[in-house]
């Protein structure tokens, strides 16, 4: 008897864990993507690394679940992975309401963090009207915010490509007059970088939360839910406190 309903309970425990994964196989692997995005995800002789990364893979083991399986895409691509039902979520991605339509996003992010302008150390600009004229540099795909596209297409000669990273180096060259980024990720670029790119603090375009976002067509609502709650425990941790410390801490 205490065999069988031992059994039973552990039936019950798969069936609702597979409803709760969204998925028809509960032992199954989620299947993620992101782009390579230092701090945030880096490439590792073993595989990948950083603070989303470490972050995400904490929270699905707080939940009881498989580490995820993560590849990594440029951007777009990456975006279009889950776009179209090729992948289960993607991060570090910004919330806007045209990707709420096939992105469910939890409530809780992975972080907040600014994005800023970036210019060469001796550039005179100092205010976005200084950037009219100017050549400025974004990545294809990135949402930074409609004013500020509107701001740029209309005063600015814009140029775009898939990258930070090339970017910075075009700035760092004097190829471009500024750039928008993340600043965490700026930090990270630009550190190797001579002449060194600069942080406009003071030219913030927004000041936005970094999420995991899920595809609505694989995952559902209820492991959305989950996440949310067990990210939202797992940063009043140390282990977070450390992973902020350890990836974010000004080089």
């Amino acid at each position: 008897m205490f065999q069988r309903h031992a059994v039973a309970r552990f039936a019950l425990a798969a069936i609702l864990l597979a409803l709760l994964c969204g998925v028809a196989d509960a032992g199954s692997k989620a299947r993620l993507v992101c782009d390579i995005w230092p701090p945030y995800q880096l490439r590792t002789g073993s595989g990948y690394a950083g603070f989303s990364v470490d972050v995400v893979r904490a929270v699905y083991a707080g939940l009881g679940q498989p580490a995820p399986s993560i590849s990594t895409l440029p951007w777009k691509r990456a975006m279009d992975m889950v776009r179209f039902g090729d992948s289960d979520g993607l991060f570090s991605v910004n919330r806007t309401p045209e990707r709420a339509n096939y992105l469910d996003y939890p409530d809780e992010p992975l972080l907040e963090t600014p994005w800023v302008i970036w210019t060469r150390i001796a550039s005179p600009i100092r205010t976005l009207d200084d950037l009219k004229g100017k050549k400025v540099g974004v990545v294809l795909g990135y949402s930074y915010t409609p004013e500020f596209w509107r701001f740029i297409e209309a005063n600015c000669e814009v140029d775009r490509v898939p990258t930070d990273e090339i970017n910075f180096r075009k700035l760092s060259e004097g190829r471009l007059d500024a750039l928008a980024a993340e600043y965490g990720n700026g930090l990270y670029l630009s550190a190797s970088l001579v002449p060194r790119p600069r942080p406009r603090p003071d030219m913030e375009i927004k000041r936005d939360g970094l999420y995991i976002a899920f595809s609505r067509a694989r995952v559902d609502h209820a492991f959305v839910q989950a996440f949310s709650e067990e990210l939202k425990r797992f940063k009043q941790t140390r282990e977070y406190r450390s992973l902020r410390e350890k990836y974010l801490s000004p080089p």
